[in-house]
């Protein structure tokens, strides 16, 4: 297994992840990390149809993932793209003994209580802990 790129995207899996994130680092599975997501049916369903056809999908909880992650292959030869919702995901996984080397921010939309960094990027106080407790490690 090869994790071939970490990216916080809110949008999880779109025509832009799925068309050309995916076959620009030649994934072969794309692993969405959500608790929401892991626990609705009809987001998974969702994810599913977006995927494409050539590429595995798992939908896995922060817990589940950093079991995942911390087994010796759990997917022999497979090139892993994650993706998470935010930098939250990212934060908890570190406080469960996950800890990426380079992430990839991409769409982080604007909301009542947020401050826009980039033109796609807003964050809320919430989501700079995050990245900062990321930033630290």
């Amino acid at each position: 297994m090869e994790i071939v790129n970490v990216r916080i995207d809110e949008r999880l899996i779109h025509g832009q992840v799925a068309a050309v994130w995916t076959r620009y680092l030649n994934a072969t599975r794309i692993m969405v990390i959500d608790d929401f997501a892991f626990e609705d049916k009809l987001t998974k369903m969702a994810l599913k149809m977006a995927v494409p056809a050539n590429v595995n999908l798992s939908v896995l909880s922060c817990t589940k993932a950093s079991e995942r992650l911390k087994e010796s292959d759990p997917y022999p030869n497979e090139r892993i793209f994650i993706i998470v919702k935010g930098p939250e995901t990212l934060a908890k996984l570190l406080d469960l003994g996950i800890n990426f080397k380079e992430i990839n921010v991409g769409n982080i939309s604007k909301k009542d209580d947020s401050i826009q960094i980039k033109q796609s990027i807003s964050v809320t106080k919430n989501e700079i802990i995050a990245f900062e407790k990321i930033a630290k490690t």
